[in-house]
């Protein structure tokens, strides 16, 4: 199978790995990859070389990307899923991999494009945020930074009942934001930003999202953290914990996204990261999201390295990109 290896900032290779599913062991699946999705965030930080920012992640020589939607070809003895099975697993950019018995596979519902698919634990991210913060159908949310979580962020909200702010820093990810379902958009230095909002989502990374987020959330209004504050930045000219925002509005400021993997019943952890992923695929087949228009660029798997000098350019054009596998060699 290939195999994306990142090497160190900007070099990104394919490689062509050793996978031999002729022998699978009882629980193991063979998996054949038909879309990959592209963090612009987690996937640019680590082609900038700043993999080790992240709390556990990996040295260089590493693997890249973490949205893998395929088709299973192949099952051992009393494995969980049939061949023919359309699934989500969070394994990296990849042709091809073998799952074991305790990897966790997510079937995708009949009638969800593999790409909208593949967006479905980004999307989850901003659903565990909402959560975190204790969010409530009917409550304002404002998303900062419209990248694809922001943007997926923006429409599962929607889909949860909120009033949805979304604030860009482009037009076009302000008309973006309003195709996937924001009841108002804003775009920074020409519109004025709302106040008075009950939650706000904040995915981007600049101490001006920040500052921005803070000014917007009401008294005692809570802010969902998804982003990385100061990633690639100078050191803010202001405090980022101002006590305006602290004591004078009585902020909650959480750090958010991440959900339980452990496999329990729902008594013990209701929404863990599988139904978490079970919900939003739910919301997807059911048309309630539509994702499409965040997907701006689909690039063939063997051109992946074009999605990411194009992140890394910072083109604002650039907001989702999947990568197609389908064709590939396993």
């Amino acid at each position: 199978m290939i195999q994306a290896v990142l090497y160190g900032a900007g070099d990104l290779r394919l490689e062509q790995r050793p996978l031999d599913p002729s022998a699978l062991q009882p629980g193991e699946v063979y998996v054949e990859t038909e879309v990959s999705a592209f963090s612009t965030g987690t996937d640019l930080g680590n082609y900038e070389g700043r993999s080790t920012e992240v709390p556990g992640a990996p040295p260089y020589p590493r693997w890249v990307g973490y949205s893998n939607v395929g088709v299973v070809k192949a099952v051992g003895a009393g494995a969980a899923v049939e061949p023919g099975t359309r699934v989500f697993a969070g394994k990296p950019h990849q042709s091809a991999y073998i799952a074991g018995p305790g990897d966790m596979l997510v079937p995708v519902p009949e009638g969800v494009s593999p790409e909208q698919a593949s967006l479905s634990y980004l999307t989850h991210l901003g659903v565990a945020a909402l959560r975190h913060v204790r969010y409530e159908p009917g409550e304002s949310v404002a998303v900062v930074g419209l990248g694809v979580i922001g943007l997926a962020t923006a429409a599962i909200a929607r889909s949860m009942g909120a009033q949805v702010w979304a604030v860009a820093n482009s037009e076009r990810r302000a008309e973006a934001a309003a195709r996937v379902g924001a009841h108002r958009t804003v775009v920074v230095g020409r519109d004025p930003l709302p106040s008075g909002i009950d939650v706000v989502v904040l995915t981007a990374n600049t101490w001006s999202a920040w500052r921005n987020s803070m000014e917007m959330a009401r008294l005692l209004g809570r802010v969902a953290v998804l982003g990385f504050p100061g990633r690639a930045q100078q050191p803010p000219d202001f405090n980022p914990l101002d006590p305006k925002w602290l004591y004078g509005k009585q902020l909650t400021i959480t750090g958010s996204g991440l959900a339980s993997r452990l496999e329990c019943p729902p008594s013990d952890i209701r929404f863990n990261v599988r139904r978490g992923l079970e919900f939003v695929l739910a919301q997807m087949a059911s048309g309630a999201i539509h994702l499409e228009p965040v997907i701006t660029h689909r690039f063939p798997a063997l051109r992946m390295k074009e999605a990411y000098d194009l992140a890394a350019s910072h083109s604002k054009e650039l907001m989702g990109a999947v990568f197609d596998w389908r064709g590939v060699e396993a």
